[in-house]
């Protein structure tokens, strides 16, 4: 793949070793990191991914919702929508959450950002358990949104794919020219990766496919066609399941509920690092 700290060069990628299989279903997964630009990228190669979330059951679905969790998440996912809301310059128009997963937050983003219209989209036919048929976009649904929509909201979905290029295009296409495109990804630079290793959650193999810095981000924004407007650090809660991972343990509401007592020591170290467990990208597509 072409670097993307120079163009005219390839990725001169070396292997950080192999990591945990949160899947069950590959084996012997492992992360390459290029020496120049940092991106990471997963192996081994996966053709099709759709293997991976054909039941709904992966962590990205959020199949544990409901409760103590759902509640907690319900809280959390409002205080990032209201920064988002804010963020993007509360748009009146339409917002399509791409890759909208259990569809938590496209619900409740929809109620910050009333009267905006605010509908999901992912790979499956039906909606999730969180979203009426009427605020969700099936794969078929989508084949005639070309440039429907005024902000295109793909939250932690670029990572998981191989070609993370080819994605992009797809996701900016939906946005109407000059309309917005917010792309979030895990940040691999983060303090925490450094800290825990293999360990640390946003790896997430063989889920994530790709590893991105807060340049190889840009670069690949840029390259899109896409102008970006804001950069900004984002803290993802995740030293409850990260800690679950160095225990070898299930995930469940205990884990979550260490996660939440650790969060002002991950916000706290993220601060001072700059080095922030996420990055998200507000930028416009250019007609």
């Amino acid at each position: 793949m072409a670097c993307f700290a120079d163009d005219a060069r390839t990725c001169e990628f070396v292997s950080l070793g192999e990591f945990l299989d949160a899947s069950g279903k590959v084996g012997r997964v492992e992360v390459v990191r290029c020496t120049r630009c940092g991106h990471g990228v997963s192996l081994p190669p996966l053709a099709d991914v759709g293997f991976l979330y054909q039941d709904r059951e992966s962590q990205d679905f959020q199949p544990d919702a409901k409760g103590f969790a759902r509640a907690i998440k319900n809280v959390a996912f409002r205080s990032q929508a209201r920064k988002l809301w804010n963020q993007i310059g509360r748009s009146k128009g339409r917002i399509l959450d791409f890759g909208c997963g259990s569809g938590q937050f496209t619900r409740i983003l929809g109620e910050v950002a009333r009267p905006a219209q605010v509908v999901g989209a992912d790979m499956h036919d039906e909606p999730p358990g969180e979203l009426p048929a009427a605020a969700y976009l099936s794969p078929d649904d989508l084949r005639d949104k070309s440039g429907a929509f005024d902000v295109v909201v793909a939250m932690h979905v670029l990572e998981h794919d191989e070609d993370a290029a080819s994605l992009l295009t797809a996701i900016a296409s939906y946005a109407r020219p000059g309309g917005k495109v917010v792309i979030e990804v895990p940040n691999v630079e983060c303090v925490w990766a450094s800290l825990f290793g293999r360990y640390w959650d946003p790896w997430y193999l063989p889920y994530h496919r790709q590893h991105f810095t807060r340049g190889s981000l840009i670069t690949l924004m840029q390259r899109s066609g896409l102008e970006i407007e804001s950069v900004h650090s984002i803290t993802v809660p995740s030293m409850g399941r990260t800690f679950a991972n160095i225990a070898g343990s299930p995930k469940n509401v205990l884990w979550l509920l260490l996660g939440i007592i650790a969060h002002p020591i991950q916000l706290a170290g993220e601060a001072l690092s700059g080095r922030s467990s996420a990055i998200r990208v507000i930028a416009s597509r250019i007609a």
